[in-house]
């Protein structure tokens, strides 16, 4: 009988580490590079806008405090967030709305939606 019960709690207490360990693992976040071109978000999710022909819109959206993604030529959106100890990698990633960017950083997923947190941005030449 002891014997028993020891093992529920040796089998209760394996299934409570493998859960913290696999809800861990889904909220993991990577140091990656990765390239597209800066859109807002507002724009782009209302109605596609993106690319040469909208990218004073896209600046003027950003400015105005509209949230700013990476679009990847895979057409995979990032959310760019403020990485609060490198806040000048998020203003400079402003200041290349429209344009082709490399932006390094650490990339989340949460609830579906990826973002990549903006330590250094270089715009593509």
């Amino acid at each position: 009988m002891i014997n028993s019960i020891f093992n529920k709690q040796k089998l209760a207490s394996l299934l409570i580490v493998a859960f913290i360990a696999v809800g861990a693992n889904a909220q993991q976040s990577t140091p990656s590079t990765i390239s597209g071109e800066v859109v807002d978000m507002s724009c782009y999710m209302g109605h596609g806008a993106r690319g040469e022909d909208h990218k004073d819109c896209a600046a003027t959206c950003i400015n105005g405090g509209s949230p700013m993604g990476i679009l990847t030529s895979d057409n995979k959106l990032y959310l760019v967030v403020e990485n609060h100890k490198k806040a000048e990698a998020y203003t400079e990633a402003k200041k290349h709305a429209g344009e082709m960017v490399t932006l390094t950083g650490t990339v989340s997923e949460r609830n579906g939606i990826s973002a990549i947190s903006a330590d250094e941005v270089k715009a593509k030449m």
